[in-house]
């Protein structure tokens, strides 16, 4: 095996590790809210992820000009560290169980590393996966991307193999363990600094470019709703909470199915027209569940809502990492700041909106127009062609 398929292996494998990591604490969150564990109220597990978002926002803006100065392997190595710090603390915390008085700050911090670390790895991995498919940018991002969300759904699945609640700890343990060992890998890899992550003495940030930050921070509105409300949003419809979640389940499942084709398929097809009517399709099957909302289609419309959304966000890092090669890294940077924004603020205003059901959906429709009219008007004369 050569070097470059070893260094694609761990590096890919860092990106599902990072989606691990990432959702140790929501994955955490019956123990955290266990009377006899940690006893957190559902107002303090809520404010709990505040300090990740601003982390993360904060990390992946800075992220571009650390690994300007610095380089990849410094930037993802340091990432890497802050969440084995915050995991290692938070296994550590088994220890300290009973002194409840203070677990709340503690925690508070150990998610601001988790979110400092995740941002700072993330967007430094969005390039360094690019740097290696030299002519297959966007799909290296693609797949990447669909590996990260693998992780996320398997910090939850390693708390339910673990059964009782009070064994907790082996989660953030087993997680810290892999993590260590493929990072140990990482460090004796050569990672060339390159061209590829270099910024320019003096740059300005193209109009472009705000383009497809405005239409990632709306894209990302759009996720938070259906990540973090989309179960409520299927109850509203008429389903139990079984099925509620199941619905959930097949959002994410569409998502990541859709990233991992994308990313395959881009290979031999072009496939720049079905990205630029991805949005369009997510309207029109919003609008769909808004004014037809049969009980017997809602599973099939969370899927396929999940399927064409899958490519937008991944796919416009991959669009602007061939539209702007002289800046590749800062775009991984400032769409990745993007769509925590939009997640970050839409989980923390929807909570009061959350009998207006009707209402949230006419908006993510009016969302999803909004997106489609920016990629049609970034396409004139742009190299999306390339991209996809």
């Amino acid at each position: 095996m050569n070097v470059k398929r070893i260094t694609i292996i761990v590096i890919f494998l860092l990106a599902f590790l990072t989606g691990v990591n990432f959702v140790i604490f929501p994955a955490l969150g019956t123990a955290f809210t266990d009377p006899s564990l940690f006893a957190l109220s559902s107002s303090q597990f809520g404010n709990l992820f505040i300090p990740q978002v601003i982390c993360i926002i904060i990390s992946c803006l800075a992220a571009p000009f650390l690994v300007n100065k610095w380089g990849p392997k410094i930037i993802l190595t340091f990432g890497v560290l802050l969440m084995l710090i915050s995991t290692g603390s938070l296994w550590i915390l088994h220890y300290f169980i009973e002194a409840k008085s203070s677990l709340f700050s503690l925690l508070m911090i150990m998610v601001a590393f988790t979110g400092t670390g995740f941002g700072l790895s993330i967007t430094t991995l969005n390039p360094l996966a690019a740097s290696l498919f030299e002519k297959e940018n966007s799909s290296a991002i693609l797949i990447l991307q669909f590996l990260v969300g693998l992780g996320t759904s398997t910090s939850p699945l390693l708390m339910n193999l673990i059964g009782d609640v009070k064994n907790w700890m082996y989660v953030p343990g087993s997680i810290f363990i892999a993590v260590s060992a493929v990072l140990m890998a990482f460090l004796f890899l050569k990672i060339e600094k390159g061209t590829f992550f270099n910024l320019p003495a003096h740059f300005k940030i193209s109009d472009k470019l705000w383009i497809f930050f405005i239409a990632i921070i709306l894209y990302g509105c759009i996720e938070g709703t259906f990540g973090s409300f989309g179960g409520i949003i299927l109850k509203n419809k008429g389903l139990d909470n079984n099925a509620a979640n199941l619905g959930l389940s097949l959002f994410w499942g569409g998502v990541a199915l859709n990233r991992l084709l994308f990313g395959i398929l881009s290979k031999r097809w072009n496939l720049s027209s079905f990205f630029l009517v991805s949005p369009l399709c997510v309207g029109i099957l919003l609008f769909i569940l808004l004014v037809y909302p049969n009980i017997n289609i809602l599973l099939l419309m969370m899927f396929l809502i999940g399927f064409f959304m899958g490519s937008i966000f991944p796919g416009s890092i991959g669009w602007g990492t061939i539209e702007f090669p002289a800046y590749s890294v800062l775009v991984s940077g400032f769409l990745m700041a993007a769509n925590q924004i939009g997640t970050g603020t839409v989980t923390n205003i929807l909570g009061h909106f959350s009998n207006h059901i009707s209402f949230i959906l006419g908006i993510l429709i009016l969302l999803m127009l909004v997106i489609s009219a920016l990629f049609f008007y970034l396409k004139r004369g742009s190299k999306i062609k390339d991209a996809f």
